[in-house]
């Protein structure tokens, strides 16, 4: 049989929305080796459809038959059984858990698809999971710690997770967001290997990624598997976000908002970031780029206050909007605000998106207190300009990572801070919503907010950037002076 998996008229509500539906009469049929992209606007259902061909979800309506050894199988099981996923959520998870596993232990785990392992290896799976290692240059991930591993770090071995075991089925959601160059390189080439064994089904953003192998799209829109062939309204039909503000000069006589000198950071007793010294200056917007694990997501955190300098080292702030130089961790959690992708997987619980927004007030993970409603109104406020307004009263736990990642910078917005840390924060955005999201950096930064912007992605930038640093192996150095527009 070259069927591997049937879809029949299935339905799906969205968790917590009466009414609301996540899938509709969703029909599709897989055959073996029709590897296929998945294309979609943010919350358009293709993370759920995903998460539904791997049986994590089930139906209300219709049903799902996946055929494996023993034939055509109904039960969930029978999909966990022939198919591996990786997915934003699922590295949220293992980042809000912070699980003291080994990267080892996290790739032996593909093997069964646990989250976490249950029993000895036997030898030759062993040798399976560091040859493959090898070949995504991974072997010294193996000895490391999960909550040690920076964002691409995590997404890397969760990959091979989903590779070693060679699954008939293998499903990616926006599988290479947060990798370096390399790295995307390798895994792309291990991939190539991977299709002659998986049928894969692949969701991304990015079309020119797609490997020219991967001939079959179907468009995810409002919940509908569109037919083959089909799309949705042209992209000149949508609402387009305002153009962004020409690149300006850099202010580099400004006075430092940050200024680091000699900072040494630890973490679990290993030195992550070696000497740095640096400065925010008034009028600068600043883009750091790295290999993953150069340090880039410890230095915004040491930068937000969440890590702290090793003596023999300083880093001070001035914070026009918290009234000066303070070292006091209340103001600067205020006036420095990070959006990243730890902070996004710390919110393991269910609050509706305008609670999630308002938790921006006092910068902190849940709510402690009730808002005034002033306070409610500046909110609501900030999400209209976010165009999230709509998902105001839905809980979190329904929304897709693009619509979660305007949550977030909707949150850090609250209460005027003087400084934005943005890491990789375009990871799981639309073209669409990419576009407008890059274009309010602009607006903002006219306004007078500063920004320091991590990313892979040369075209993932706001055009007000106008000063450059490579970190290399936790050290720090200006490639770009800022001088030249």
């Amino acid at each position: 049989m070259n069927e591997l998996v049937r879809v029949e008229n299935v339905s799906l509500p969205l968790p917590g929305e009466p009414g609301a539906w996540a899938l509709r009469h969703i029909v599709w049929s897989i055959e073996r080796g029709a590897h296929c992209a998945l294309m979609g606007d943010n919350g358009a259902g293709k993370s759920t459809l995903l998460r539904l061909l791997h049986g994590q979800c089930w139906p209300t309506e219709g049903r799902v038959l996946w055929n494996g050894p023993d034939g055509p199988e109904d039960a969930p099981l029978a999909g966990r059984a022939i198919s591996a996923l990786v997915s934003p959520a699922q590295q949220e998870n293992y980042q809000r858990q912070g699980w003291y596993i080994s990267g080892r232990e996290l790739l032996l785990t593909g093997f069964d698809d646990t989250p976490l392992l249950y029993s000895t290896t036997a030898d030759e799976r062993q040798r399976d999971a560091e040859a493959l290692a090898r070949r995504l240059d991974a072997l010294p991930l193996l000895d490391s710690s999960v909550p040690e591993m920076s964002q691409g770090q995590l997404r890397l071995l969760l990959l091979a997770r989903a590779l070693v075991r060679r699954p008939a089925l293998l499903l990616l959601d926006e599988c290479a967001d947060g990798l370096d160059d390399r790295h995307r390189e390798l895994f792309f080439a291990e991939l190539d290997r991977a299709r002659e064994h998986s049928t894969i089904i692949m969701s991304t953003h990015r079309p020119e990624q797609l490997p020219v192998w991967c001939r079959h799209v179907r468009w995810v829109a409002a919940g509908r598997l569109l037919p083959e062939g089909q799309t949705p309204p042209a992209e000149s039909e949508r609402p387009q976000p305002a153009a962004a503000s020409p690149r300006p000069r850099a202010a580099g006589s400004g006075m430092p908002l940050l200024d680091v000198r000699n900072a040494t950071v630890f973490i679990d007793r290993k030195e992550v970031l070696h000497a740095i010294t640096w400065q925010l200056r008034q009028g600068e917007h600043w883009r750091i780029v790295g290999a993953n694990g150069s340090g880039k997501s410890t230095f915004l955190r040491m930068l937000a206050g969440d890590e702290f300098v090793a003596d023999g080292g300083s880093l001070r702030r001035h914070l026009p909007g918290q009234g000066g130089s303070t070292a006091i961790l209340q103001e600067i959690r205020k006036g420095v605000r990070l959006v990243s992708d730890l902070s996004q997987a710390q919110y393991g619980y269910s609050l509706t998106a305008l609670e999630l927004v308002c938790s921006g007030w006092d910068n902190t993970v849940g709510n402690y207190r009730e808002y005034s409603e002033e306070e409610m109104a500046q909110a609501r406020a900030v999400m209209a300009r976010l165009d999230c307004i709509t998902l105001a009263e839905k809980s979190i736990r329904s929304l897709s990572t693009g619509q979660l990642r305007r949550l977030f910078l909707a949150r850090s917005l609250l209460g005027g801070p003087d400084i934005l840390l943005l890491d990789e924060p375009c990871s799981g955005l639309d073209e669409g919503s990419r576009r407008q999201y890059l274009a309010l950096l602009d607006k903002l930064a006219a306004e007078g907010l500063h920004l320091v912007f991590v990313s892979h992605l040369p075209a993932d930038g706001p055009s007000c950037l106008n000063r450059t640093a490579l970190m290399e192996d936790g050290r720090l150095r200006v490639i770009d002076d800022g001088l030249t527009a």
